[in-house]
């Protein structure tokens, strides 16, 4: 499953897109941009060990799925696991796939 809060602030809430990109909070949407994100890091292999916060849900992220192949003709879905900080000092891990990935970096500029 991509597109939702792993961890942290917003827990098990999907996340959408379209040209900015949001958190679905019935009966409200948390938009993260700038203006919400403090600072975000995307993490991977070469840095994992720095988020031990997040130490449960990185091993199952990182060894069962990041990157993997999504089945269809073989074709290759990128999962992109992000740890953001809110402004108000909260943290929380995001599962993105490669186009929500794509609109949140752009959100942050």
């Amino acid at each position: 499953m991509n597109n939702y809060v792993m961890e942290g602030k917003y827990k098990n809430l999907k996340i959408d897109f379209g040209n900015s990109i949001w958190i679905k909070d019935n009966p409200y949407s948390r938009i993260m941009n700038k203006l919400s994100i403090s600072t975000y890091t995307v993490i991977d292999e070469t840095n994992k060990d720095k988020y031990s916060i997040w130490k449960g849900a990185l091993g199952v992220a990182l060894l069962g799925g990041f990157g993997a192949v999504a089945g269809v003709g073989g074709k290759k879905s990128k999962e992109y696991l992000v740890a953001v900080e809110w402004k108000d000092g909260e943290k929380s891990l995001l599962s993105l796939d490669e186009d929500a990935y794509k609109v949140f970096v752009k959100s942050m500029f």
